[in-house]
């Protein structure tokens, strides 16, 4: 495992230990070279320069090169059909302050980016795949993500959900399944030169979501909606929900080529979900969820639409 040395090992105390900075490459160079590598995962390959500098850094005879990188690749996600690996058009580079970026903090650079990465690695001399995933979820909650809706569950307070249009259906990514889905392409020759989406069966509206989370948890799912424009006025500017809402709440894609050609089948709801919300109740983070500061005034809010709708 290589890292920068700033962080725990991630449980993965019984793994050999490599410590530098990719972004010094004499120093990845001269520790990476008189290695010997199988499979090589990349999982922080954010752009070009990243790939550059690793696949310069590794022995020339390195069995496979697997890199994550993400749904955010599709420049077009708002269409009313699965997303196909073949749709990506990884030429596309959006302004940073263009509309409907799919990262909430870095815009569209981080999917310029990622294109960018997935068009070095096509380059590589080293047998490569690369891993599309949708925004990815697990019981180590360092985004809050999780959190931000069992923490409104466990409170029994309705859930306000902002109307943007309609046909928002999206899919997650369990951590565990992405890590899976790396051990069935890792030394596979099928695999060399493909990209391949990764993301759990189900299909989610936000509604279907927080009934999802509340069976789970025991709880009874209580939600209302209000038309996203009108956030300001009632205080609750800048207010969403994360995963359900934007940028990640509408997002199809097709995962028929993993689950034909790798033989790859994700966990079912059953499974992934219950051991991602229950591992964050067991190990919920010190702090509160993000906008929870708003939380009186999100419930004041939903309980007045819900009874306007009745």
């Amino acid at each position: 495992m290589l890292t920068r040395g700033r962080s725990g090992g991630g449980g993965l105390d019984s793994v050999e230990r490599l410590t530098a900075d990719r972004r010094e490459p004499l120093a990845m160079h001269e520790l990476l070279q008189n290695r010997a590598f199988d499979v090589v995962v990349d999982n922080i390959a954010y752009e070009a320069e990243d790939v550059r500098i690793t696949l310069a850094a590794l022995p020339k005879d390195t069995g496979h090169y697997l890199v994550t990188s993400s749904t955010a690749v599709y420049a077009d996600r708002y269409v009313r059909r699965p997303l196909q690996e073949r749709d990506a058009d990884l030429e596309a580079r959006a302004p940073f302050d263009a509309p409907d970026p799919f990262h909430s903090r870095q815009g569209h650079a981080y999917a310029n980016n990622k294109r960018a990465a997935e068009q070095e690695t096509s380059k590589s001399t080293i047998p490569w795949t690369v891993l599309r995933p949708p925004v990815i979820l697990g019981e180590d909650d360092r985004t809050r993500r999780v959190w931000w809706f069992v923490q409104r569950l466990l409170d029994r307070r309705a859930i306000l959900i902002p109307d943007w249009g309609p046909g928002r259906v999206f899919q997650v990514a369990w951590a565990n399944d992405v890590a899976r889905a790396f051990v069935h392409a890792a030394g596979n020759p099928q695999a060399f030169g493909q990209a391949y989406n990764v993301a759990q069966a189900e299909l989610y509206t936000a509604e279907s979501w927080i009934e999802a989370a509340a069976a789970i948890l025991g709880v009874k799912a209580s939600y209302a909606h209000i038309p996203e424009a009108d956030l300001d006025k009632t205080g609750l500017n800048g207010y969403l929900l994360p995963v359900a809402g934007r940028p990640f709440g509408h997002l199809l894609v097709d995962t028929a080529a993993i689950r034909c050609q790798l033989n790859f089948e994700p966990a079912p709801e059953q499974v992934w979900l219950a051991q991602t919300l229950r591992g964050c109740l067991a190990n919920p983070p010190t702090i509160d969820s993000a906008g929870y500061d708003r939380r009186d005034q999100e419930s004041r809010v939903a309980t007045f639409a819900h009874a306007r709708v009745k």
